[in-house]
């Protein structure tokens, strides 16, 4: 035999073994045990050209949906086959096979929906395609559930049992372990919560028996995929023998299916049928040479946690198959579905926790808001309003001057609306519950998901209602965003806390839901427990509870000690509440949004008493128009208790016909209605016989009080004690208290039998009496009966008893006279409401005009606004006439004048209790500039008086009145709400011939949200004003209108043409406002695309971005726009398509043909369209996979970028972009490297690829490669390697790119780190940034690189010094040494350095001696950023030498605003402060510019601050008084030999020493400020002896 015969004995021989070896190959998978089927029946091979060519992941449901369903089973097929044929039972007698998921397991399973899950299982793979790696897999199934099951559902949480077959539970482990991993995206959480329980077939958890014939079987599986021109899956490693992986992945799984919170279900069936592999291979040997095996047998096939495993006596390929019901082997299957379905039905303890609050807790009665008048209310008539708190503090920079105009727009805060917390806010802090955790901006940019929620409210605004609205929209659906970030809310009213058996130590969270939730429940501990498991996962899954705290303010005192304060402060700091407390409750940290209720909008107030007198409309009417004539009321109505009670009393003591035309009238009406409901809840008597309802409805007031004197004497007293003692909320201590020192008027008085059945008070419903507490409707009723309390006892001329509220029964209590408690307390704001409903009782009796000659007496308020508004207030109470009146209401005349001299402000004129006959006075005798002052602040009230209107409307139409006519206009600007009348005036103003006049008119319009088409329609001519700035007025008020005609519209649409671009695009604005258009309209805004000027086009095609749906016919018109010869307009159309929806099948097909056009700039634009598509047929990515070798590089760069923006490329798309890698172009293996930059994991393969274009030799794709790797979250030490080698690139992009690489490690070694901080010396300053941000995650660096990162310091390069600053300041302590050279930084020529060296220094816990004198010294220099940057430093610093404080007090006269206020805050953090440094700070309240920055800070410390009351700084205290009693609460007076100074947060007084020369330093400094009150030629000053 020669040499050739050897060799080709060697081929052939070679060649007929792998011939042999892939028929048994062959014979191995494609025969009957690999099929599937029943023995008898003939099979195909799954990866035959048969085999369908849909490689997605697909859900098909195989039985019928009856809509009554509550779980879902998905079943999930094993390699290489597919559904139905994987669970289709074929023999003889059943020749079309049984599908035992459809025709079977229906029956025996009730109210499920069965699919199958069909995955790109081919054992044999195209070549041309990159195999699928598992992650790539797993991915794709996760994404399939969730895109055809988990969106659709209803609930995310609807239940799901697995069912999975061999290798397909090795598959579906994988997606559960990951969705575990990513708890914090929708899809995985929603997977993961959804799972609740898996039934294995034959699952080889540790392989099979095809490891013993792997070793020659795989050789001919290779050879049998060669021949087939296909290559072997890379799943088929999975059912080799027992890997490392897959060890750990069963142990991962075994976890994760424990879980305390979401455990799941799990068992397995493994086979007892023997299956031969020789036998498969040589069928006709004997059958003494088979030696049988199970293929997955049990230990293979069951997890250490099933413990007892069913076998099934049946081969591999039949334990997915089930011929008939009578199967045994079915039987214990279905069984043990039906068995996971029941307890699944009954839910795992948390779910089980959670469906009983919902059921039990959240019950309808208790979410039920009940009226006055005992009925229900609706829960959409539950109107809640929040309002963004502005943190102010003292911080504040109370020496900044608003503008006129931001100052304007803001009503009186004195007010009774916006005392009552009721005005409308600007939209811009309005907060409604949907958006509740909307991300928001901080004051300092930053943006934060808030998730630490406190809401404040007074009673009677809605907090209970707030609480339960919360609940049941939470419970109901309607708070979709809330759903995606919550799983359950917790609502706890906090006063429940006190309770006797709460009260422990080891007062634990277990304790807490048992008491709240599962005190009826069975098996409480277990449903409390699996509660509280949620609380103690990971922070990102704890993020799934929300605790709503109901009244902190109810707990802030009773628990401040002892173990069940520690325990609620852990609960206040859970990282997702929502906290409730009325204004004054405790102060917390950590909060991440403040708000308030605000009661009901106007429109809400209309529709509540639409709802409430549904079935009598004439009622409705007639309430209205009873509020819309009175304006006070319609203020007071928008307290939601308040309008009940409105509505409760109608038709009863309130009727159209009722003169109330005070707040004192109101409540007595009110007051009326409740006591004949109460007479009756109480069960009154009149000559011992009950008293009867038709008997109390027919009786007047007196007989009322007769009957009830007890329980009304007992409210006066509860009241006014209160408010002496700034309580509201009464406990048992405070009843004791007040019945032990009235027993004499209240005997035998028994509160728990008569409290709860009045209507005035709630009550906290504690079960145990001792801890109930109670407090009054709303505030005002409080202030209403302690006025009648004041009263009473001044007629009677007795003293007011005056007890403090101490829990003490003998001590604590004065005596004191009406009179003098008036004069101690007519200037204190909390007594504000109390004096209006006094003066209102005085002038029910005629008596008014001696309460008033009372106020005016001593003392007096030094400085004149807070008196003023004392008695404007009280004045609006009085309805009779007083012969004090025209006096009082000059000197009202006079002060409103003064205030515009003295500040160019009339705040005094916003009052909506102003009187209206010295408003009307003064406007028509001041000149032309007062009258537009004045008229500006009146325009602040919700509604200008009828008088008023009358007078500005006959300014507007006097022809001689040219010259205000602008003024007069803009000063209407700031009303939203203008009378018919003056409207008329306004809209007759459009013709004028001065066009300054008619765009002014035009702005009052842009105020107005409804007006009439008679009115729009002289709008509507304005359009084609000769002025553009008119036009354009024009345009935005019809934008703030909800709707327009279609006429209205077209008169717009022509605007579009406007020679002016403004007015276009305001046209453009207006139409692109309306939600839909019409077709007619539609087609005359694309009758513009053909317009000769690209500006036009351009304003048409926005119109149609803002529709979300075009027919096919315009979509024509504006695709041709895509070869417009405007790039501009080009883009503009893409815009148009990208926003539509879908595109129908014509359309993407005529944009497809523009992939084709001469053009680039249509290419590209026809690209941006297909990207906006979420997915793309077969067809499309075909076309734009080959414009990747467009000439045009652009052209290639957006079909990449649609390419991308793909949620996962098919095998075959990574394949065309994998090929371009080794493309001779470098712009093409650039955009191949784009595209693999937007995918999240690359296999090995790939990876290697991108590896070796590091070293290509452009350096653009060097860059990519290196983005590519940059995006992988971990690689190897090998890769890593390659990527250091890339710091020593001749481009110093190159080494920035590698550097960016090595910052997205979690760690490197020390030799990778040395590379790294040599990059600190590079030549090109990025490169050296790039090196710091490296550093920068490092936590702890040693001294030697942290000098080389000081050094670093000196840098030319201002973002390279500011880097290294940035990575000084992640360590954790740092020496002296290298701190001072941080501290020469803050005088760096960059503002931005010094900022970084004033983070770093902060960061320290303190400075030595040394440090913080090197910081003071930048004090001084010259730039008023490094003098702030210094000052912020100190800031960290709360225990500084009175040396430096006072080098800080002296920058508090800095000329620059900001260095004020950070040396104010400097002084604010220090813990206390001497005398010496406060006596500095006196010494600035003279200057104007610092003055009020001094008092801020004095007013802290408030011994020291009462001193300066007498004594030389009397002068320049009292000028900055003066100034801050038009803003604020602020009022001066002498009582008793003493200065008091009264403010909202204290008042504070002092004796003074010489009482002459005090008296000359005021009169001095009240020079030419009219007298405070109606003197008579007295002086407001005292009379002192001599």
């Amino acid at each position: 035999m020669d040499v050739n015969e050897g060799i080709s004995l060697v081929v052939w021989t070679t060649v007929l073994c792998l011939f042999v070896c892939a028929t048994a190959a062959w014979l191995w998978f494609y025969a009957p045990a690999g099929s599937g089927t029943a023995p008898s029946s003939p099979t195909k091979p799954a990866s035959d050209s048969t085999r369908s060519t849909q490689r997605g992941f697909h859900l098909n449901q195989v039985n019928k949906d009856n809509g009554d369903t509550d779980i879902d089973i998905i079943a999930i097929h094993g390699l290489d086959t597919k559904s139905p044929d994987t669970w289709t039972w074929r023999d003889r007698r059943n020749p079309n096979g049984v599908n035992w998921l459809a025709d079977l397991l229906p029956v025996d399973v009730e109210k499920a929906r069965i699919f199958t899950l069909d995955w790109p299982a081919d054992l044999l793979q195209p070549s041309d395609l990159v195999p699928k790696l598992d992650g790539e897999i797993v991915t794709l199934l996760i994404d399939g559930i969730d895109r055809e099951l988990l969106a659709k559902n209803k609930t995310k949480d609807r239940p799901i049992l697995f069912i999975a077959s061999c290798l397909g539970g090795i598959i579906l482990m994988r997606a559960l372990t990951t969705a575990a991993d990513h708890e914090c995206t929708t899809s995985c959480y929603c997977l993961r919560k959804a799972t609740r329980g898996i039934i294995f077939l034959a699952t080889p958890f540790r392989g099979t028996s095809f490891q013993e014939v792997a070793h020659w079987a795989d050789p001919g599986l290779t050879a049998w995929a060669l021949i087939r021109d296909r290559k072997v899956s890379k799943l088929l490693d999975s059912v080799k023998g027992s890997t490392f992986d897959l060890e750990a992945l069963v142990r991962k799984f075994t976890r994760f299916c424990q879980h305390p919170n979401w455990p799941f279900l799990v068992f397995n069936f493994y086979e007892l049928g023997m299956t031969s592999l020789w036998r498969k291979i040589f069928p006709w040997l004997p059958t003494l040479f088979f030696k049988g095996k199970p293929l997955v047998g049990r230990s293979s096939a069951t997890l250490d946690i099933v413990l007892e495993p069913l076998p099934l006596d049946r081969t591999h390929g039949l334990m997915n198959k089930f011929g008939s019901r009578e199967c045994e082997d079915y039987k214990k299957v279905a069984g043990k579905i039906k068995d996971f379905i029941g307890t699944i039905r009954e839910g795992t303890p948390l779910a089980q926790a959670d469906a009983w609050i919902r059921e039990k807790c959240y019950t309808k009665d208790r979410l039920n808001i009940e009226r006055l008048s005992g009925t229900k209310l609706p829960m959409d008539q539950c109107y809640i309003n929040l309002s963004i708190i502005e943190r102010t503090g003292e911080d504040k920079d109370r020496s900044k001057k608003k503008s006129e105009e931001e100052s304007v727009s803001q009503s009186s805060p004195f007010s009774l609306t916006a005392r009552l917390k009721v005005e409308t806010p600007n939209a811009t802090i309005q907060v409604d519950l949907p958006s509740l955790f909307k991300e928001r901006e901080e004051p300092n940019g930053r943006k934060i998901q808030p998730r630490r929620i406190l809401i404040r409210g007074r009673a009677g605004v809605g907090k209970t209602t707030l609480c339960k609205k919360i609940v049941y929209s939470f419970m109901h659906g309607e708070l979709p965003k809330w759903t995606e970030l919550f799983d359950r809310v917790l609502w706890v009213p906090l006063r429940n806390l006190k309770l006797e058996d709460r009260r422990r130590a080891d007062y634990r969270f277990t304790d807490l839901f048992i008491h709240e939730y599962f005190s009826m429940a069975n098996c409480r501990e277990d449903l409390a427990q699996a509660l509280y498991n949620t609380l103690l996962d990971a922070p990102e899954k704890r993020s799934r509870t929300l605790f709503l705290l109901d009244g902190l303010d109810e707990v802030s005192q009773g628990l401040s000690e002892g173990g069940m304060s520690s325990f609620l402060d852990v609960l206040l700091d859970q990282p997702n509440v929502i906290i409730t407390s009325r204004p004054y409750g405790k102060p917390l940290a950590g909060l991440h949004l403040e708000l308030e209720t605000i009661g009901f909008y106007p429109n809400q107030v209309e529709a509540y008493i639409n709802k409430v007198f549904t079935e009598y409309s004439d009622t409705a009417v007639r309430v209205q128009s009873f509020l819309n004539a009175r304006s006070l009321l319609q203020g007071l109505m928008r307290i939601p208790i308040q309008l009940d009670a409105l509505c409760f009393a109608w038709n009863g003591s309130i009727n159209s016909s009722s003169k109330l035309n005070t707040m004192t009238d109101v409540y007595q009406a009110i007051d009326q209605s409740l006591w004949k409901k109460d007479i009756l809840r109480l069960g009154k008597k009149h000559d011992n016989e009950l008293v009867e309802a038709a008997y109390i409805q027919e009786s007047g007031w007196t007989e009322i009080e007769n009957l009830v004197s007890t329980e009304i004497l007992l409210l006066e007293i509860l009241a006014f004690t209160g408010l002496q003692n700034d309580t509201i909320e009464f406990d048992s201590r405070h009843l004791d208290q007040i019945l032990y020192h009235f027993a004499d008027i209240l005997p035998g008085f028994l509160p728990s039998k008569t409290m709860p059945h009045l209507s005035f008070l709630r009550t906290s419903d504690l079960m145990e009496t001792s801890y109930r507490t109670y407090h009054f409707l709303h505030l005002t009723y409080q202030e209403y009966f302690a006025a009648r309390y004041f009263v009473r006892q001044w007629k009677a001329n007795k003293r007011l008893k005056c007890l403090a509220l101490n829990g003490q029964k003998n001590e604590n209590i004065t005596f004191i006279e009406a009179i003098q408690f008036l004069g101690e307390n007519k200037y204190t704001a909390r007594y504000d409401i109390l004096w209006r409903f006094v003066a209102g009782f005085f002038d029910a009796e005629g008596k008014a005009e001696k309460f008033f000659q009372a106020i005016e007496d001593e003392p007096h308020d030094l400085l004149g606004p807070t008196h003023q508004r004392l008695v404007i207030h009280c004045l609006s109470e009085v309805s009779t006439e007083m012969s004090l009146r025209k006096r009082l209401e000059v000197k009202l005349k006079e002060w409103l004048l003064f205030e515009y001299k003295f500040t160019g402000k009339t705040r005094l004129a916003s009052e909506v209790e102003f009187p209206e006959s010295a408003l009307l006075e003064t406007l028509q005798e001041v000149g032309i500039d007062e009258k537009f002052t004045i008229l500006k602040w009146v325009a602040t009230r919700p509604t200008i008086p009828p008088p008023i209107v009358i007078l500005v409307t006959s300014w507007l139409e006097d022809g001689e009145f040219i010259t205000g006519k602008r003024d007069v206009l803009l000063a209407l600007q700031a009303q939203s709400s203008l009378s018919d009348e003056l409207l008329t005036a306004v809209v007759a103003r459009l013709g004028d011939e001065d066009w300054d006049v008619r765009l002014a008119a035009l702005g009052v319009l842009q105020a107005q949200s409804s007006l009439s088409d008679e009115r729009l329609t002289v709008v509507i001519a304005r359009l084609g004003d000769e002025d553009c700035e008119v036009r354009w007025a024009a345009l935005r008020v019809l934008q703030a209108q909800s709707s327009l005609s279609d006429e209205l519209l077209t008169a717009v649409i022509a605007r579009l043409g406007d020679e002016d671009c403004e007015v276009r695009w305001a046209a453009s604005g207006v139409l692109q406002a309306q939600s839909s258009l019409s077709g007619e309209l539609l087609t005359a805004v694309i009758a513009r695309l053909g317009d000769e000027d690209w500006e036009v086009r351009l304003a048409a095609l926005g119109v149609l971005q803002a529709q979300s749906s075009l027919s096919d016919e315009l979509l024509t018109a504006v695709i041709a726009r895509l070869g417009d010869k405007n790039r501009k307009v080009t883009l503009a159309a893409s815009d148009v398509l990208q926003a539509q929806s879908s595109l129908s099948d014509k359309r993407p097909t005529a944009v497809i043909a523009r992939l084709g056009d001469e053009d680039w700039d249509v290419r590209r634009a026809a690209l941006g369209v297909l990207q906006a598509q979420s997915s793309l047929s077969d067809e499309r990515p075909t076309a734009v996979i080959a414009r990747l070798g467009d000439k045009n590089r652009k052209v290639t760069l957006a079909a990449l970028r649609v390419l991308q923006a793909q949620s996962s490329l098919s095998d075959e798309r990574l394949t065309a972009v994998i090929a371009r890698l080794g493309d001779e172009d470098s712009n093409v293996r650039l955009a191949a490297l784009v595209v693999l930059q937007a995918q999240s994991s690359l296999s090995d393969e790939l990876l290697t690829a991108v590896i070796a274009r590091l070293g290509d030799e452009d350096r653009d794709v060097r860059l990519a490669a290196l983005g590519v790797l940059q995006a992988q979250s971990s690689l190897s030490n090998e890769r890593l390697t390659a990527v250091v080698a890339r710091l020593g690139d001749g481009d110093s992009n190159v080494r920035l790119a590698a550097l960016g690489v090595l910052q997205a490690q979690s760690s490197l070694s020390n030799e990778r780190l040395t590379a790294v901080v040599a990059r600190l010396g590079d030549g090109d300053s990025n490169v050296r940034l790039a090196a710091l941000r490296v550093l920068q995650a490092q936590s702890s660096l040693s001294n030697e690189r942290l000098t080389a990162v000081v050094a670093r310091l000196g840098d030319e390069d201002r973002d390279v010094r500011r880097a290294a600053l940035v990575v000084l300041q992640a360590q954790s302590s740092l020496s002296d040494e290298l701190l001072m050279a941080v501290v020469a930084r803050l005088g760096d020529k960059d503002w931005e350095v010094r900022w970084a060296a004033s983070d770093v220094l902060q960061a320290q816990s303190s400075l030595s001696g040394e440090l913080l004198t090197a910081v003071i010294a930048h004090l001084g220099d010259e730039d008023l950023d490094v003098r702030r940057a210094a000052l912020v430093v100190l800031q960290a610093q709360s225990s500084l030498s009175d040396e430096l404080l006072m080098a800080v007090v002296a920058r508090l006269g800095d000329e620059d605003t900001r260095v004020r206020l950070a040396a104010l805050r400097v002084l604010q953090a220090q813990s206390s402060l001497s005398n010496g440094v406060l006596t500095a700070l006196a010494l600035l309240l003279e200057s104007e510019r610092v003055g009020d920055l001094a008092e801020a800070l004095l007013r802290r410390y408030k011994e020291f601050y009462t001193t300066l009351l007498n004594g030389k700084f009397v002068e320049p205290l009292f000028k900055f008084f003066l100034r801050g009693s038009f803003d604020e609460q602020w009022s001066w007076y002498v009582i008793d030999m003493k200065s008091c100074v009264n403010m909202p947060e204290w008042v504070g007084s002092t004796s003074i020493d010489d009482g002459k020369e005090f008296m000359n330093m005021v009169t001095r400094a009240r020079q030419g400020i009219p007298s405070t009150g109606v003197t008579n030629g007295r002086s407001d000053l005292p009379k002192w002896d001599s």
